[in-house]
């Protein structure tokens, strides 16, 4: 079953590609059941772009994104 990502976030990480934010294309774990998608801003260095509850909720958003940092792409 295909979940939809929520359009807030994808919306709020669009934004930050629109200013030329990288995304890695992976997912880490931060916690226990805290799951986000990884990427670079050009002040901060790394960043997490967004936070999740779950590893599956992240992926539906970062499936419906395009990762652009350099050299890198997710499955």
């Amino acid at each position: 079953m295909s979940m939809d990502p929520d359009s807030s976030d994808l919306t709020f990480i669009e934004g930050l590609l629109e200013e030329h934010a990288q995304v890695a294309g992976d997912i880490i774990e931060i916690g226990a059941s805290t799951w986000a998608i990884h990427g670079s801003i050009a002040i901060d260095g790394d960043v997490i772009m967004a936070e999740y509850s779950s590893f599956e909720e992240a992926k539906t958003v970062l499936d419906h994104l395009t990762p652009n940092e350099p050299g890198l792409a997710h499955d």
